[in-house]
């Protein structure tokens, strides 16, 4: 009768493996846990920047990286790439584009942080489940 206890069912999994199996499956959920950095970097600057807008003129490439200058709360200066620009902004020459930034990021659309930390997340859950699935197969 197996137990419903979670502990004993990690443990029979790695009993049931080999060493370079047991290896193999804590690199994979190390790697699987990986997007879960950056999902706490995006949450962190959905939570601590600013409203603002850009000075002077952005200067984005034709790869769709754009640069640019923006102030903060306080006077403090920020500078960088910003996210999210389209080409266009740099064709128009258009000043005072509204963004979401800090000191070193800045972005268009500040919900774009949140989504992308809830997409890192799911595809945590979805790797790791599927590193334990296969875990469990190659234990029978």
């Amino acid at each position: 009768m197996r137990s419903t206890n979670p502990l004993s069912w990690s443990a029979d999994l790695m009993s049931g493996l080999k060493l370079w199996q047991r290896v193999m499956l804590v690199v994979c959920l190390c790697a699987a846990a990986l997007p879960l950095w950056f999902a706490a970097r995006n949450t962190y600057r959905f939570v601590d920047g600013h409203q603002t807008r850009t000075e002077g003129y952005v200067h984005c490439k034709q790869t769709g990286a754009c640069q640019g200058a923006w102030r903060l709360p306080g006077g403090q200066q920020g500078s960088g790439e910003i996210e999210g620009l389209s080409f266009e902004y740099d064709e128009e020459l258009i000043t005072n584009i509204p963004l979401y930034a800090g000191p070193d990021w800045a972005v268009a659309d500040r919900s774009d942080l949140m989504v992308r930390a809830v997409l890192e997340c799911v595809g945590t859950l979805i790797g790791t489940a599927f590193v334990l699935m296969v875990a469990a197969y190659a234990k029978d």
